[in-house]
């Protein structure tokens, strides 16, 4: 996957997320990602973890590789 094909991809990502109306936008957890998405676009090397969203119940796995996936998983206990 060349550098476009990835910055298309993790366009993409941050649409969905945006479109999930959770107000993630404005959490320092969303920030963190799209620095970790900025890198691999930059270097594409592999990324892959979660991070926890204190306040929304809610973690964001992600998974930037040969293929790049995102998605978020409902956690009661953060």
């Amino acid at each position: 996957m060349d550098m476009n094909d990835r910055a298309r991809e993790i366009v993409k990502i941050f649409k969905k997320l945006k479109d999930l109306n959770l107000g993630i936008l404005c959490f320092p957890e969303f920030y963190k990602l799209r620095n970790i998405g900025n890198e691999y676009i930059r270097t594409g090397i592999s990324k892959k973890g979660t991070i926890n969203i204190i306040g929304l119940k809610r973690i964001i796995v992600y998974n930037f590789g040969t293929e790049v996936e995102c998605y978020l998983e409902f956690e009661p206990t953060i």
